[in-house]
């Protein structure tokens, strides 16, 4: 019996030092599992997104506008926002050129100017502009309001989230392309010539200079820079008007008017200069952007190539991915941001 409790304790001595090494190993491996499963947990967490915060802005002009004018132009077409929106009649202005020019901007930089501005009463006096308008002041500060309020709410409902540009640009030219008609019978060349954007911001309704320029005032007002481009088909017989946006200092085109017959989907968001010819036929040598023929884009860039084929589309803001259903074959995919 004591040569058996020597024998185990003579075991237990040797084994010792392996016992206590393999319980560290195994209690060094537990701890490097633990921290792995705490790296995994947090890379597969997921951030819930910001609620989007919007207050309007009375002064938003496209870069455009100031590469083609200079950057005075930029004070004083701010200048007339103010005295617009506060129902005042006089801003600083140099010359009756300059004021045509601040009008010419205010198209789709603040469309109610273009509304209710006379423009044949117009007059500039040692460096003053005087404004005259087609209402009185009472009526034009309740108008203010309703538009300021009817740009808010269009905005804040459609975009939930802080995100990336182009979502945001997504989801106002989806707002618009559902809230938006196209109106047939303004296409007269009489109509063209009357029609402004405030009347698609206001009334639901409109043809594509109308619709364009609705659709650059919200990109504007959430900080997105956008302009006009317009042309003609090849064959001449169609002139047509949409917008080009800038992200991350590359442009694209976007036609808002189109897609009011594909609401919800993507097949006119952010497209190339290829796309744009092939949507419309339209001679692509011959675009005026900003109402200018002295700006023009080479537009070559296919970072959102993947979209243009989305008949439908959501977005999981969690996630950052858009779920879409493809044109034709009812295909299901992901895009990932």
């Amino acid at each position: 019996m004591k040569k058996i409790f020597i024998i185990i304790i003579t075991f237990v001595i040797i084994s010792l030092p392996y016992i206590l090494i393999n319980h560290s190993t195994n209690k060094e491996s537990n701890k490097n599992e633990n921290i792995q499963n705490s790296i995994d947990n947090k890379t597969n967490q997921v951030n819930p997104p910001i609620a989007f915060s919007y207050e309007f802005n009375p002064h938003v002009i496209s870069k455009e506008y100031v590469t083609l004018y200079g950057k005075e132009i930029e004070e004083v077409f701010y200048s007339f926002c103010d005295a617009v929106l506060n129902g005042e009649s006089k801003f600083k202005c140099d010359s009756k050129e300059q004021f045509h020019i601040v009008l010419s901007i205010a198209r789709v930089c603040l469309p109610i100017a273009s509304q209710y501005v006379d423009k044949d009463k117009i007059y500039v006096e040692n460096g003053i502009g005087y404004i005259s308008y087609k209402i009185d002041r009472d009526e034009l500060l309740m108008n203010v309001n309703k538009f300021k309020e009817k740009v808010t709410n269009i905005i804040s409902s459609s975009v939930p989230y802080k995100e990336d540009d182009f979502i945001i640009a997504m989801e106002l030219l989806t707002a618009v392309a559902n809230k938006d008609e196209f109106d047939e019978n303004g296409l007269s060349l009489d109509n063209a010539l009357k029609w402004q954007p405030y009347r698609a911001i206001m009334d639901n309704e409109g043809i594509c200079q109308e619709i364009a320029g609705e659709y650059i005032y919200y990109l504007l007002q959430v900080g997105i820079n956008a302009t006009t481009c317009s042309g003609l088909s090849k064959d001449k017989e169609f002139a047509h008007e949409w917008v080009v946006i800038e992200l991350e200092g590359e442009h694209y085109h976007i036609d808002p008017t189109f897609t009011i017959d594909h609401k919800n989907s993507l097949a006119f968001f952010c497209l190339d200069d290829m796309m744009r010819e092939r949507y419309g036929d339209f001679d692509m040598e011959n675009l005026s952007y900003a109402d200018s023929s002295k700006i023009n884009y080479k537009i070559q860039n296919e970072k959102f190539k993947e979209l243009w084929g989305a008949e439908l589309y959501t977005i999981d803001h969690e996630k950052r991915k858009i779920n879409m259903t493809i044109f034709y074959s009812g295909e299901n995919k992901e895009y990932n941001y």
